[in-house]
């Protein structure tokens, strides 16, 4: 009898230690999915059904869409191709979740965080690759951070926001701790952050012998942001700021806005936001009123180029920032990469910077759950200790806060050649084709 008793007190010890860690993922039950009302199919081409289930959260809906599929197709390619859908020893099986709707054409705060709870309430859920836009980010990473059975790991390839990880004057209280209720981070992102994004547009503009600018921001949560750090650097660098206004994306006209550039005489105009709140609009106002003379920037929320570019000629000229290392200049696993992800997702034209970013993201999320016990508290903290090396976007690894080290020269995309401080991020800045 005695060896049954210690059998079943090894088994008792086992489970009260695993829920003290957070529920392990089954090894025979299989992944449930996340609800068809934000979310695609599952996507998994294993046998049977997959242990472990990662997500893409992405404002499928509006003018960026091309570029948000396009990141979607970059998880797939990874998963089936270059990890057969196996994660260590865990199946993984992937779903594409839309934070946006058809009304606004954006992110919508109520869908990022009823999708952030459907995150949380599924167990086999382990990772989340996302979001796109900050604000929706700021919504989603609380609700993961205290999630049933321990924190989310959650991994972006395009937020920039600071108070997502870090410090900054133009901050709101208390970030970036209120994000992180629990005390845990389990949030990190490869893209730069708007404290290099925002000063890059100002040192080129300072290349540019520009000397007055006038600032123009749409009042979220990344375009005033963003706007503040181009300001402190602008400042910084003695160009003079003789606006720094916000734009509603609901108004029929930006007549009024364009008239105070004409009128304070701005060399150049810098568009904190993106352009599906109404940029085209806006391009089109203000260009109307001060011409063409005036020098044009704004950061990655104008990527959509397809979009911004339906502006006509108001777009022309403009200078567009987005927060990663120029595809150009990546090494030749990066290139051999794009060029293999190219022909997978049919792709004509430029390669979207941002699924290149994504792809990077998805390898970092599938070893982390690879070299995890099934855990989420283990998947986060394998999260933190990533390393790479030679990958997709170069060497790397993370901080504590999350983002990623080390920091690299700024680059201008080969257009004006490379400027700013040594510990400068990767911020490419490309220029709209007439």
């Amino acid at each position: 009898m005695k060896k049954p008793l210690l059998a079943s007190f090894v088994a008792l010890t086992a489970a009260v230690a695993l829920v003290a860690a957070g529920s392990a993922v089954s090894q025979t039950s299989g992944a449930s999915t996340l609800p068809s009302s934000s979310c695609g199919p599952l996507f998994y081409k294993g046998s049977g059904k997959p242990q472990i289930l990662i997500a893409t959260d992405l404002p499928l809906q509006g003018a960026g869409r091309a570029q948000l599929i396009a990141m979607q197709q970059a998880v797939q390619y990874v998963l089936e191709k270059q990890y057969a859908f196996k994660a260590g020893k865990f199946t993984v099986g992937y779903q594409g979740c839309d934070d946006s709707t058809a009304q606004t054409g954006a992110w919508d705060p109520a869908k990022c965080s009823s999708n952030a709870r459907a995150y949380a309430s599924e167990k086999t859920l382990m990772g989340v690759l996302g979001t796109f836009n900050s604000g929706c980010a700021k919504l989603i990473v609380p609700i993961l951070n205290r999630a049933p059975g321990g924190a989310i790991a959650m991994l972006s390839s395009a937020n920039t926001n600071v108070g997502l990880t870090h410090a900054a004057p133009w901050n709101s209280p208390g970030e970036p701790r209120i994000y992180y209720p629990t005390g845990v981070r389990n949030y990190a992102r490869v893209a730069a952050t708007d404290d290099y994004q925002g000063p890059a547009a100002a040192d080129l503009m300072k290349i540019k012998k520009i000397k007055s600018v006038f600032i123009v921001h749409d009042n979220q949560t990344f375009g005033k942001g963003v706007a503040q750090a181009f300001q402190n650097r602008a400042v910084g660098l003695k160009i003079k700021v003789l606006g720094f206004v916000p734009w509603d994306a609901k108004a029929a006209s930006y007549e009024a806005i364009g008239e105070q550039i004409k009128t304070s005489g701005a060399e150049a105009v810098y568009l904190g936001g993106i352009v599906c709140n109404n940029g085209v609009k806006l391009l089109k106002d203000l260009r109307a009123a001060v011409g063409s003379k005036p020098l044009f920037a704004g950061p990655d929320g104008w990527t959509p180029y397809s979009a911004t570019a339906g502006a006509g000629s108001a777009a022309a000229g403009m200078y567009i920032s987005y927060a990663g290392q120029p595809l150009q200049k990546m090494g030749p696993v990066g290139k051999k990469f794009i060029a293999q992800f190219r022909a997978y997702a049919k792709i004509k034209g430029n390669t979207p910077p941002y699924s290149i970013y994504q792809a990077q993201s998805a390898q970092v999320m599938l070893d982390a759950i690879g070299r995890s016990n099934g855990t989420r508290a283990s998947v986060v903290k394998e999260l933190f200790k990533t390393n790479v090396k030679n990958g997709i976007m170069g060497s790397f690894r993370f901080d504590k806060n999350g983002d990623t080290i080390p920091l690299k020269y700024i680059s201008f995309d080969q257009l004006i050649g490379t400027t700013g401080d040594a510990k400068f991020a990767y911020v490419s800045i490309t220029k709209v084709k007439g």
